[in-house]
């Protein structure tokens, strides 16, 4: 490769611990379109009104994630999506466990449901949590996919119900075998009385960060 060409290719890598606020102000954008789709989504579901609040945008070490959802052993329900194609990365959606169950009366108000299981829900219910999480997982994607021009798929989705630190420990365990790093970009959800309905956090991979920013007309 001649000298042009890796001065070049340097000039495009993205570094995430040397992003810049010109960056992260992208990073927030795509995050604010992304959920203003994922928003438009669960109000359709839900037949609410949906509010969102300004989406954050932070890098911030793996282990530390969990904690920025809520306390070890507050009891959550999460569903995960790995993202392949161009930028490659992981995708969830996370409520709360008073919300998860305020989710499923509505949703499945006059049905009858069956008794619950150790998770506290029965299977149409869990059922009815995963296709919430698959949908809004989904607009996102596809909001983040139109925003920058990228080829992102979403793997099958998993729910799981269980305390921050087991549910969350366990993904990010999983993620820190490729990156020391999460970029979050989160969104919180609300009713019109701003109640809070649930986070998304997209965890790009590390080279999946310049991948969006160049995607979004921007050089490092």
């Amino acid at each position: 490769m001649s000298e042009q060409g890796s001065a070049e290719t340097a000039a495009t890598v993205f570094d995430p611990y040397v992003l810049s606020e010109m960056h992260m102000d992208a990073l927030r954008e795509v995050g604010n379109i992304g959920a203003g789709t994922a928003a438009s989504s669960l109000s359709t579901m839900t037949g609410q009104p949906v509010a969102m609040a300004v989406p954050r945008a932070s890098l911030v070490p793996i282990e530390d994630v969990p904690n920025m959802i809520g306390a070890a052993e507050d009891v959550i329900a999460a569903t995960y999506m790995g993202v392949v194609g161009n930028a490659p990365g992981h995708i969830m959606f996370v409520m709360p466990l008073d919300v998860a169950h305020s989710v499923c009366d509505l949703l499945l108000s006059g049905l009858p449901v069956g008794e619950p299981g150790p998770s506290g829900f029965c299977d149409m219910q869990l059922s009815a949590l995963q296709e919430v999480g698959n949908i809004l997982t989904g607009s996102y994607l596809r909001a983040l996919a139109d925003l920058t021009g990228l080829h992102l798929e979403p793997t099958p989705p998993a729910l799981g119900v269980d305390m921050v630190a087991a549910l969350l420990g366990a993904v990010m365990s999983e993620v820190s075998r490729t990156t020391e790093l999460a970029l979050m970009i989160e969104t919180a959800f609300g009713d019109d009385a701003s109640a809070s309905v649930g986070q998304f956090i997209y965890v790009p991979e590390p080279g999946s960060v310049g991948t969006v920013l160049r995607g979004l007309g921007m050089h490092a």
